[in-house]
């Protein structure tokens, strides 16, 4: 699943930058699944996020899920559109608080 965010003021980020921003990310999507209702049915799950930036500036987050346990198809995709969706808010506000910092 992929995102991009238009440029929103924020100079171009070194690759440090993007890593700890993608970090946070990461840690904020596996604490949402941890809290889910259906956190409890998954055995297994692996996050890869990818974040990068144009010359533009227009950043892009690249969200690859792979999760197993005992849901439904129907289930894991409600679950893999809310994390993604999750994520994107997470970078956004990660994208706010450098902004302001």
């Amino acid at each position: 699943m992929l995102s991009e965010i238009e440029d929103i003021g924020i100079e171009t980020l070194s690759n440090k930058e993007l890593e700890d921003i993608a970090s946070n990310v990461e840690e904020k999507i596996i604490t949402y699944i941890q809290n889910h209702d259906l956190g409890k049915f998954l055995t297994d799950y692996n996050i890869i996020i990818n974040l990068s930036q144009n010359p533009d500036n227009i950043l892009t987050l690249a969200l690859d899920f792979d999760i197993s346990g005992g849901l439904t198809s129907s289930q894991l995709e409600n679950l893999q559109e809310e994390l993604f969706e999750n994520g994107q808010k997470a970078l956004k506000e990660e994208l706010k608080c450098l902004k302001n910092s």
